[in-house]
């Protein structure tokens, strides 16, 4: 396969999907695209998503949670807790390279709360590990992607997120669904100081949310590829839909 990188065709936010946007891609980029959005459906600048699932904090607990998601940017808001109990909230952004993380015990405690570098810098992977796995269309509108294959089933996406430059690798299958997502993020699990570790995380399922074809089903954890990797969420998306721009603050 071709390791020169390429970027797919410029499309405005709210054009609609056009199989001459994959020109001069490599087969299984084009593969990646044509099985998630079928000819005519909007690209949309993001994607609200729902999902329920349960994250491990200690013990594995419950979850509910919304998210808006886009090429460059996110923002989670989580409910964790088992029926009328709130144990936390949580919120996690990222957007105009700036992340924060604000969590609260019983939903009023604060527990956490952070908005510096290494806050940012992991969560621009973040982002764009989030767009790779459950909203492909998103990088079609998105200026700057680059794209090449390393094989028949793997992909690689590269683009600039805040103040990283993340490298995504997507794994897929003959169809073109994906089944794993990964790449370096910045973090400090198990670790004295903050570095790259491997990130990444396996999607199963599949269904129409929409004109779209996305998985349903996700689980991911650090140290991706090695013996240490163990997940700490796991989620269903229940609902994808589109929504404007991110805010930019």
């Amino acid at each position: 396969m071709s390791q020169r990188h390429k970027t797919a065709a410029t499309a405005p936010p709210a054009a609609r999907f056009d199989p001459a946007l994959l020109a001069g891609l490599d087969e299984p980029v084009r593969r990646y695209f044509r099985h998630a959005v079928p000819d005519g459906a909007p690209l949309p600048a993001g994607f609200r998503v729902t999902m329920r699932g349960r994250i491990k904090l200690g013990a594995w607990l419950p979850f509910t949670a919304g998210q808006d998601s886009f090429a460059d940017a996110f923002s989670w808001r989580a409910r964790v807790g088992a029926g009328p109990l709130t144990v936390f909230r949580v919120a996690d952004s990222f957007a105009g390279g700036v992340g924060r993380v604000d969590a609260r015990l019983f939903g009023r405690v604060p527990l956490i709360r952070s908005q510096d570098e290494n806050t940012a810098r992991s969560a621009a992977t973040r982002a764009a590990l989030e767009a790779a796995a459950f909203a492909a269309p998103l990088l079609l509108t998105h200026p700057g992607v680059e794209w090449h294959a390393r094989g028949d089933d793997v992909i690689v996406a590269r683009w600039v997120v805040g103040p990283e430059l993340p490298c995504v690798e997507i794994r897929i299958d003959e169809s073109g669904a994906v089944r794993s997502v990964s790449a370096p993020r910045w973090g400090r699990q198990g670790t004295a100081r903050f570095q790259y570790i491997p990130f990444g995380g396996e999607l199963a399922g599949e269904r129409r949310f929409g004109p779209y074809l996305l998985p349903e089903l996700v689980s991911v954890g650090w140290w991706w590829g090695a013996p240490r990797y163990a997940p700490f969420f796991q989620a269903e998306l229940l609902d994808i839909t589109p929504v404007l721009a991110p805010e930019r603050r």
